[in-house]
């Protein structure tokens, strides 16, 4: 059993975007029950220390900026043979307030929801 971040996303993720230091893995058709959108992205491993939060902060400001609206998800959920994959809990935070990386830190099974608006 492992502890996974997924990221889905209403736009097109490039992974090439990222410094290479999260083990990100580009994944298509996979639609986790509590995302609105495929998911796109799985980080192995999960990202627990502050360098891997500030690069998924880094990662997710880039994304967005390329367009005037845009909305990330991304969710920590244990990768099971077991269980299946599934949100239990979602929070929503706008991406103007998203200010600081440890904001990123989700509980198991918890979906974060970040939306870029035109407004901001």
């Amino acid at each position: 059993m492992t502890y996974y971040y997924y990221l889905a996303s209403d736009q097109q993720f490039n992974v090439m975007q990222a410094n290479g230091s999260l083990e990100m893995i580009e994944i298509e058709n996979l639609h986790i029950p509590g995302f609105a959108y495929e998911v796109q992205i799985e980080i192995f491993n999960g990202v627990e220390k502050d360098w891997e939060l500030r690069e998924l902060l880094q990662f997710i400001q880039q994304h967005a900026s390329a367009y005037e609206t845009c909305t990330v998800q991304v969710a920590n959920l244990l990768n099971s043979n077991r269980h299946a994959l599934r949100v239990i809990r979602k929070e929503s935070i706008p991406l103007h307030q998203l200010l600081h990386f440890k904001q990123l830190i989700v509980e198991e099974g918890q979906l974060l929801h970040i939306e870029k608006t035109s407004f901001h």
